[in-house]
């Protein structure tokens, strides 16, 4: 009985010496799988502002003036009434036109603008015509002039758009009787109103400086009087416009 008794004594006592020794063992392996399994420093992100950011794209928003120069073609068309028969003389009206224009642009959309330009100008386009057997007609554009919308796409410093709104010009037309100063001469000077539309491009040599190169229609209807000898002639004006300019953006 005492043999078992000290048996089991040593037994127990062999046993708190071994978890003795292997405590501090573990704990070591503990610490050394602590230090194997820390996370690594992640590097701080740099600030917004340190991040380099791309160069902004050009701005067309804002307004602008700026003036032309360019060609002017009239073509002009009268259909005459003479002893129930109708005829047709049409003539090319050629000049030069220069002028100015100002206008504001904001964006509807990253790449789209929409704005208003409103114009006015002078032209030297007019015609001379022989009519009916001995009848003279002329025709002169004064001046002239537009307020339009317009709708274009950016891409960065180019701007391509489209153009429609309201034309108005001073349009002098004469029928006259006869070759001579002295015969009766009808004459008709007024200010009339049409339409216009057209397109053009710009680019944008620096903030503030824009160049353009545009294209513009312009019909003013059609104008109806009498020669001395009570006969019809019914003109019809329309205006083609190709000109260049240079726009300053404030």
């Amino acid at each position: 009985m005492t043999f078992e008794i000290n048996g089991a004594w040593r037994a127990l006592a062999l046993g708190l010496l071994v978890a003795a020794i292997s405590v501090p063992a573990f704990g070591d392996d503990m610490a050394m799988s602590a230090k194997k399994a820390k996370p690594r420093a992640v590097p701080m992100e740099p600030m917004a502002d340190e991040i380099p950011q791309p160069p902004l794209a050009y701005s067309w928003a804002g307004y602008y003036v700026g003036g032309f120069l360019g060609g002017a073609h009239g073509l002009w068309t009268n259909d005459f009434y003479r002893n129930n028969n109708h005829g047709h003389a049409e003539e090319g009206m050629d000049g030069i036109e220069g002028g100015g224009w100002l206008g504001y642009n904001m964006y509807v959309a990253p790449r789209v603008i929409v704005g208003i330009e409103a114009d006015l100008g002078v032209s030297s386009a007019s015609e001379n015509n022989n009519v009916y057997d001995n009848d003279t007609t002329y025709a002169t554009y004064n001046h002239f002039g537009s307020i339009r919308g317009r709708l274009g796409y950016t891409m960065d410093n180019v701007l391509l758009y489209g153009t429609a709104g309201i034309a108005f010009a001073n349009i002098t037309e004469d029928l006259q009787k006869g070759r001579n100063a002295g015969e009766q001469l009808v004459q008709d000077n007024r200010g009339v109103t049409g339409y216009a539309v057209g397109a053009g491009a710009e680019y944008a040599f620096s903030h503030h400086w824009l160049g353009r190169a545009e294209y513009l229609y312009s019909n003013f209807g059609t104008f109806s009087f009498y020669n001395a000898d009570n006969q019809l002639a019914e003109f019809n004006n329309q205006l083609h416009q190709l000109r260049v300019g240079v726009s300053y953006k404030f």
